[in-house]
């Protein structure tokens, strides 16, 4: 076998294991607001069911039902406010109480942890863990979801994940994940942005006190 054949044999296998190596990943952007998420190409679109969810995606879960959708909704009631008071804006006007509405379609809410020192995409955020029962007008489920909001340029964006409660562990990750990759079209300087990360890198161990499941996950 002379040199040439030999290279381009070389050539041919590095092209497929590059090819293998990648994940197929599906990178969606909204052409409303400009937010943008990636997910697994294994994760499909659904349709919405409310006028302002923009992307809702169902994850492989057969009858868990495990689910992720970003919401958004214009607010320019902060705008004027200079880039320094965003994370004031979050702590004043989406905490307990946006959660307490938000949630207030749902019944038997319980809340198992809620904190602000969280973020989605360039916003400071609030998060919160709950479990609920479906509304009525929807088949009855035992659920749990991780949900985050922030208010960032003039929109209010809210993401969510939600399973069955049982198996609400086995899709935690996967959830984070989900949020990790949602990002906005900028609305600030670069030089101030959202505590995401270190929200991840701080969270450490989690209670999660769910019936029939683990109820601790470390992170």
């Amino acid at each position: 076998m002379n040199i040439q054949k030999l290279g381009l044999m070389v050539a041919a296998a590095m092209l497929v294991m590059t090819a293998s190596a990648k994940a197929d990943y599906i990178v969606w952007t909204d052409i409303h607001t400009g937010a943008r998420v990636s997910y697994p190409d294994t994760w499909k679109t659904i349709n919405n069911q409310q006028p302002d969810d923009i992307i809702t995606l169902s994850i492989p879960s057969g009858e868990d039902n495990a689910s992720c959708r970003l919401r958004a909704n214009e607010d320019r009631r902060f705008v004027i406010y200079p880039n320094r008071y965003r994370d004031e804006v979050r702590d004043t006007n989406f905490t307990n109480d946006f959660w307490t509405d938000y949630t207030a379609s749902y019944d038997n809410v319980n809340v198992i942890r809620q904190q602000n020192e969280a973020g989605l995409g360039q916003g400071y955020a609030s998060m919160t863990l709950i479990s609920f029962v479906t509304p009525p007008d929807e088949p009855y489920a035992d659920k749990a979801g991780l949900m985050l909001v922030t208010n960032y340029g003039d929109k209010v964006y809210v993401a969510e994940c939600t399973s069955t409660s049982m198996s609400y562990r086995q899709y935690h990750t996967a959830f984070l994940s989900f949020f990790k990759t949602i990002s906005f079209k900028p609305a600030y300087s670069v030089t101030k942005v959202g505590d995401y990360r270190n929200f991840l890198k701080d969270w450490g161990t989690i209670n999660v006190p769910l019936s029939n499941t683990v109820s601790r996950s470390v992170y």
